[in-house]
C-alpha cells in the first residue's frame, strides 16, 4: 500500500511538471489600425495573466445637424489610454497536447478589458468638438499567436459598457452609460 501511494504521488508530480504555463513576464509593443501601445504582461497563475498597456488610440466624433444647410462637424484625435486586462489562456493545455506552439502565450483567451481614454490631453487633434474622457469595461474573446520568435498577432472582439465622463461644467450631448463593440486586429513584438 505504501509503495502504491509513493508511485501514485510520483506519477502525479511528473504529470504536473509536464503542464505548460504562460510566460512569467512579457514586455512588448503592439500596433493596430486604430492605435499602438506598450504592454507588460505578468503571470498570476498557470493560465492567468494581467496585461497592462499604455498607448495612443484614434478617437472619432461626429456631430450631425438636422438642417441640411449646416455641414456636419467631425473631430479626430489621437488620445492616450491606459488599460488593465486580466486574461485566461484556456487553450494552453490543448495546444501543448497537439504539439502546437505555446511560446509568448500563444493560445485562445477570454479577458475583461478595463480601459481609460483621456481625451483631455490629445497628442494630435483635428476639429473643435469636445470629446469626453471614457472608461471601457468589455468582456472579450481573443486569439494570440507567436511567429518568428519575438513577433505575435492577435484578433479579439467583445461587447461591453462605455462610461462617458462629463459634468455640468464640462457638458456633452451624450449619455453617461452606453454600450461599446470592440474588435481589434494587432501585430506586436516582444522584447
Amino acid at each position: 500500500l505504501l509503495v502504491g501511494l509513493v508511485l501514485t504521488s510520483l506519477f502525479l508530480k511528473a504529470q504536473e511538471a509536464e503542464k505548460v504555463s504562460v510566460e512569467k513576464k512579457l514586455y512588448g509593443f503592439q500596433l493596430s489600425f486604430f492605435g499602438s501601445g506598450f504592454q507588460y504582461e505578468t503571470r498570476l497563475d498557470r493560465k492567468i495573466t494581467l496585461l497592462s498597456e499604455i498607448g495612443l488610440t484614434l478617437v472619432l466624433s461626429t456631430k450631425e445637424f438636422e438642417d441640411p444647410a449646416i455641414k456636419d462637424k467631425t473631430t479626430t484625435l489621437f488620445a492616450p489610454y491606459l488599460s488593465v486586462e486580466p486574461r485566461w489562456y484556456y487553450g494552453l493545455d490543448r495546444r501543448n497536447k497537439m504539439g502546437r506552439n505555446t511560446n509568448n502565450n500563444s493560445s485562445n483567451y477570454v479577458s475583461i478589458l478595463t480601459s481609460f481614454i483621456s481625451t483631455k490631453t490629445p497628442v494630435i487633434k483635428n476639429g473643435d468638438l469636445n470629446i469626453t474622457p471614457t472608461f471601457l469595461f468589455i468582456p472579450k474573446y481573443g486569439i494570440r499567436r507567436a511567429f518568428a520568435k519575438n513577433f505575435n498577432y492577435e484578433f479579439s472582439g467583445g461587447y461591453g459598457l462605455q462610461y462617458n465622463v462629463f459634468s455640468k461644467a464640462n457638458p456633452c450631448n451624450c449619455e453617461h452609460l452606453t454600450t461599446n463593440v470592440n474588435f481589434e486586429a494587432r501585430i506586436g513584438y516582444n522584447f
